[in-house]
């Protein structure tokens, strides 16, 4: 065998193709194979690929302390003027 062989088998193992039409009546069982089954959903409509439903792989290269998430998006957003200032409420009076 060689490795083409081989590696469009794994390629054909890990993704499922899905109808529209089936996804719309089993959603639940297709994303619990692609989320469980670490496989990759290719949906199709007509017999043409529209989308691909792909796991959910969580990232857990969180930062360990506040500093390091200030100096990464420090500067990203302008300052904005004081509005507090430019403000103008008008008093009304309530009665209980």
């Amino acid at each position: 065998m060689t490795i083409l062989f081989i590696l469009d088998i794994m390629y054909i193992m890990h993704n499922i193709p899905v109808s529209a039409s089936e996804l719309k009546r089993n959603a639940a069982r297709i994303l619990n194979e692609v989320y469980f089954g670490k496989k990759i959903a290719i949906i199709e409509r007509h017999g043409k690929a529209i989308a691909k439903l792909i796991p959910f792989e969580t990232d857990n290269t969180k930062p360990k302390n506040t500093t390091s998430i200030l100096d990464k998006y420090f500067g990203a957003l302008p300052d904005f003027p004081n509005v507090v200032k430019e403000r103008s409420f008008r008093k009304r009076s309530i009665k209980l």
